[in-house]
């Protein structure tokens, strides 16, 4: 598990909320505290679509360019959210360049007027390899430098 933070936080909430920098993950859930605390799930709601949509290929989770508006609509306003925890995946289709992994997670959150990123993976069988984790984690801080997006690693 990589952890870190994020050192430019309202540039970050930038792009993460006003860019298509995050658009390409799957937005597997959030918890957005506000005047209210709203828990949103980010698995696609199948029965909403026609059967032709549905045979076009749909995720099983939205992608972060469907969910975006919404959580920025949720929060926007003259006040800073007390918090803001997203889980995002990375998507299904790219997954076999992971191997022997179901998921491979990136978790956000916000609080405090600080921003805590951690990695993980979610594993198809158990294993003592950690190949699998370390190339996530070097994706993501790939991801991150390439974005330039600051950040500083949390030790262990």
């Amino acid at each position: 598990m990589l952890a870190f933070t994020v050192n430019d936080t309202k540039s970050f909430m930038n792009l993460l909320l006003k860019g298509d920098t995050f658009d390409a993950f799957s937005f597997r859930q959030g918890e957005l505290t506000t005047f209210a605390s709203f828990i949103i799930e980010g698995k696609r709601n199948m029965d909403f679509y026609t059967a032709e949509e549905q045979e076009a290929g749909l995720s099983r989770y939205v992608h972060w360019e469907e969910m975006r508006p919404f959580v920025f609509q949720a929060i926007k306003g003259n006040k800073l959210p007390k918090s803001i925890k997203l889980v995002f995946s990375l998507a299904e289709e790219k997954l076999a360049n992971l191997p022997n992994t179901k998921a491979a997670f990136l978790n956000i959150l916000f609080k405090e007027h600080t921003i805590l990123c951690t990695t993980a993976i979610s594993q198809e069988a158990f294993s003592l390899d950690k190949s699998s984790e370390r190339l996530w984690e070097e994706y993501i801080l790939k991801f991150f430098k390439k974005n330039a997006i600051g950040i500083r690693k949390q030790e262990s």
